[in-house]
């Protein structure tokens, strides 16, 4: 019993100090948001480095409350709860799913704040002013290019066979019409991919959108089970 008591001096104030400093860190229940994303590694990279530039967490904090007392606060109380990561089960290499997660008190705040990234990512993918510009240059160019080349093949074809002097068709009309054709086939595949590029990053890069969490993190049920579990035995 004696011995029982100096355990229990010597643990009390230990474990009301770890309850109190649990309390200060862990009070609030955390829930996280996943979202799933169609990329390689260096889109990834590229994602992540967005989503951490000033401009889109300054976009972000226009629309969700975040505290701190300065605004560089604020964006780094922001960043801290986002994360991407190669998706569970995935080689980390050769990986092309990785997972956008974003934490908060409120599950419904999580996803939404989740979703809001992804939007400020795929609005910084859409090509600047000046981009857009030379983009439209070149369609159009490219986009009247294509008849003057048909109607280029279709002349080739109705040309008269020429006759060598042994009374065989001339082959010099077959090269450029065979040229002609898989030119026109490039030109149309070049106008459908500056298109694509107009548009940005494709909205099937995301394989899963963000979900809502149903239940909290579960470090802290863990962290506060094992806590209650040391006060029992003391």
């Amino acid at each position: 019993m004696a011995r029982k008591n100096v355990v229990a001096l010597m643990v009390v104030p230990l474990l009301a100090g770890t309850l109190a400093a649990a309390y200060a860190s862990f009070r609030t229940e955390m829930y996280t948001s996943h979202a799933y994303l169609r990329l390689d590694e260096n889109s990834a990279r590229a994602a992540d480095a967005i989503m951490s530039s000033v401009p889109v967490l300054d976009q972000l904090l226009s629309k969700f409350k975040v505290d701190g007392a300065t605004a560089e606060d604020r964006r780094r109380a922001l960043d801290r709860k986002r994360s991407i990561s190669v998706a569970p089960n995935q080689n980390p290499r050769t990986s092309t799913l990785f997972r956008l997660s974003v934490t908060n008190p409120d599950p419904a705040m999580a996803q939404a704040i989740n979703a809001a990234f992804i939007a400020a990512w795929f609005e910084t993918t859409i090509p600047p002013p000046i981009k857009l510009r030379s983009l439209n240059d070149e369609i159009a160019r490219t986009e009247q290019l294509i008849p003057q080349m048909s109607a280029l093949l279709d002349a080739i074809k109705a040309s008269p066979p020429v006759l060598h002097a042994e009374n065989t068709l001339s082959e010099d009309t077959l090269p450029p019409a065979i040229a002609l054709i898989p030119k026109i086939d490039q030109a149309n595949q070049r106008i459908e991919q500056l298109k694509l590029q107009m548009l940005g990053a494709s909205q099937d890069a995301v394989f899963g959108a963000p979900n809502l969490p149903d239940a909290p993190n579960p470090s802290h049920v863990v962290r506060w089970g094992l806590l209650a579990a040391i006060a029992a035995e003391v």
